[in-house]
């Protein structure tokens, strides 16, 4: 399984679209373009109005069988994670608004909107970029059924793992348990495992 950084699209020079709204696919593919290469300058209600333009985008018109990135079921479930690749190139180039009240409140807005399905995944990887521990462990606890969909428990376990979040070794087992042949996700739930029994040990 890919994390969320095998999702990308190359920069070329676009018309730029930023106040405008999406009338095409190639409306779709500018903004998102802008939004990762040419938005360095743009404040945080800006970002958040350009990304509701092309999650809603996405969700309304790409309704095909998702062919080419594995855990997803239809396109614009890969599509909103890419979008999510998105906000985090805007967020290294304008490092002011990774404490943005508005774009951390659109994460979790549509992480909990339940029709984006796997696409999910990616804005829970802004979770842990945005180092939003509380509400990544309050995620983790409450949205059991996260962890019985491969694509966003691979995000979560991740980006538990990564932000060194206790707490969920009984769900990295059942991880191991019950997808044994997801090499990746029963490696980071194996890495999660042994990074909580290390704590524990230096606890004694």
């Amino acid at each position: 399984m890919k994390t969320i950084d095998n999702l990308s699209i190359k920069e070329n020079s676009q018309p730029l679209i930023r106040y405008g709204n999406i009338k095409n696919r190639n409306d779709y593919i500018c903004l998102k373009k802008e939004l990762r290469f040419n938005s360095s300058d743009c404040q945080d209600t800006q970002v958040v109005d350009m990304v509701q333009k092309a999650v809603d985008y996405a969700y309304d018109n790409l309704k095909e069988p998702e062919n080419i990135y594995e855990g997803y079921d239809i396109e614009f479930e890969a599509e909103i994670t890419d979008i999510a690749l998105s906000i985090d190139a805007h967020l290294q180039k304008n490092k002011k608004n990774k404490k943005s009240s508005n774009i951390r409140k659109f994460i979790l807005d549509v992480i909990n909107t339940e029709k984006y399905k796997q696409g999910r995944s990616g804005f829970i990887y802004l979770l842990y970029i945005l180092k939003m521990d509380d509400n990544l462990k309050q995620i983790a606890i409450e949205k059991k059924d996260f962890w019985s969909t491969p694509r966003i428990a691979f995000q979560l376990l991740y980006a538990l793992y990564k932000r060194k979040i206790k707490g969920f070794s009984q769900e990295a087992e059942m991880l191991i348990k019950n997808f044994p042949k997801n090499k990746e996700l029963t490696k980071y739930a194996h890495k999660y495992i042994e990074q909580q029994t290390n704590e524990i040990c230096k606890t004694l």
